[in-house]
Parts: structure tokens; sequence; C-alpha cells
């Protein structure tokens, strides 16, 4: 049976065995477990137990927004088909018609089969990356903060088919900086970068194709890296890019093994 919990007191132990688990252990766990040991003060998100024959076989943190009809899974903690069964059937129950999204350890395949009979879509394996300093390199490239002059620009080339549009990232300025490229005074890319976090995340890296493999992607990355003072930077890139882990590692980003995921999206 599934039940909302306010406590995570007696679940230590059952939460220090999945996580010792190299196979079970959630990602965003490993990324920080304040995401499973914050989840009960942050707004909108919901901590939840299954308890089967008396015992927890399951430990699951969703952030629910109903106004959006949106439920992401935060942190999945189980080793058993029962329990994410009874997750299912409280989210068909209670959530019928949300978007559900997962965050997934590739080495899960308990889960990953439930939510491939679930009919979920996938993107391919993702490997973290974790900047903590830039690199010695110098660009003389022109990088610089965003300015108004340059809204209209910005806004043409950047990603449409994104929950963050450049209009978003510029009325959220109070946790994204976003850094311009700039070539004889044409907009040549961009990165937008959250900067209000201990550890921060780079959100969209669009260099114009004429201009790409030139040194702008890891200008933009540098200049952002530097700009986070001690705090890290993280991010996920698709296994097979080689290119795009040699441009991170380039800027200043270790790869960070035993840490890839798999993001995969559900319609309840």
């Amino acid at each position: 049976m599934l039940e909302e919990i306010t406590s995570l007191d007696r679940c230590k132990a059952f939460i220090n065995e999945v996580c010792s688990d190299t196979n079970y252990v959630d990602p965003h766990y490993l990324y920080d477990s304040n995401n499973l040991y914050g989840a009960l003060e942050k707004k909108d998100q919901h901590v939840y137990a299954n308890i089967y024959n008396g015992s927890i076989d399951g430990i699951f943190v969703l952030l629910i927004l109903s106004t959006e009809k949106y439920i992401e899974m935060i942190i999945g903690l189980s080793k058993s088909e029962h329990a994410y069964n009874e997750l299912f059937k409280y989210l068909e129950k209670n959530y019928k018609g949300y978007r559900c999204d997962f965050v997934i350890n590739p080495k899960n395949i308990l889960l990953k089969n439930i939510l491939t009979s679930k009919n979920a879509i996938f993107e391919n394996e993702q490997q973290r990356m974790i900047a903590r300093s830039a690199t010695n390199t110098e660009y003389t490239l022109d990088v610089q903060l965003y300015s108004k002059r340059w809204k209209q620009e910005y806004i043409d080339i950047h990603v449409k088919e994104t929950y963050w549009t450049a209009e978003k990232v510029l009325s959220a300025l109070d946790r994204f900086r976003v850094f311009l490229a700039i070539d004889k005074e044409r907009l040549v890319g961009y990165l937008d970068v959250t900067y209000a976090y201990k550890q921060n995340e780079p959100y969209s890296l669009i260099v114009l194709p004429e201009y790409q493999n030139l040194g702008y992607e890891q200008a933009l990355l540098s200049k952002a890296i530097q700009m986070n003072g001690t705090n890290t930077m993280m991010t996920l890139v698709d296994v097979n890019a080689k290119e795009e882990i040699k441009i991170y590692e380039e800027a200043g980003f270790d790869v960070i093994k035993g840490q890839n995921s798999i993001f995969a999206t559900i319609t309840i």
C-alpha cells in the first residue's frame, strides 16, 4: 500500500540498502542526497512509502504540479516490482491525463521494463559531467553577458521547442545568466545557465552552424564557469556524443563515472 509520509526516520535502513546497490540507486540521489532528505520541506513535493507485509519496499518523491497537469519522479528507490506497480496504480487512479517524467538509472531494468509497458518515450543515455573550475585556456573571442540591445537577436536564434524559451529565461534572470557570443556586431551564439545555486547547470548552448568548431562553445562555457565562483556546474551529455563531450572537457568539465541516467516520459 502506498502512503504519503512526513518523516524518513524509519526509512533509513531501506534507503541505505537500495542506494548501496549500483543497479537501483536513483541518479538524483547520487547527484545530491538532499533531493530525498530535503523533499519534505519543498513546495509541491510529496514523499511516499510503499508498505508490503509490514515492511517498506519503496520510497518515492514526486513533484506534482496540478495546474500544469505535470508530475516528475524526483526520487524512486525500490528493488520491488510490486512497489513500482503500486506507484503506477496510484498515479493512474489520481492523476489520469498528467504528463509524468522520470530520470532513471540505466541499470534499473525493472523500472525500465515497467515504463516500456506503459509506452514510455525514452531519450538516449546521458553522461554526467561536473566542472569545478575553468581551464587555463584564454579565449580571445567576444563573449559577454546579455544586454537588452541583443534581445531580439537572442530570441530569434533561441531554441523554440523547449520549456525554457528565450522569453521565459529573460523573465527569470534571478536564476539564469545569459552569455552571448558576438562576431562583428552579429550574435552568433548563446548560453543559458543557472547561477543561483551551489550546483548550477547549462540549459541551452547554441552556436550558429557556420561558427561551430571555432571555439565559441568552449568560450561560452568557460566564461560561465569562471563567473560560477566556488559553486560547481553540472551537465548531462548523450553518451554517444563524443564531440560534445570533448567540448565540455575542453571547457573544464570532467566525466563522472557511474552516474549515467536515462530520461523517460509517459502520459498517465
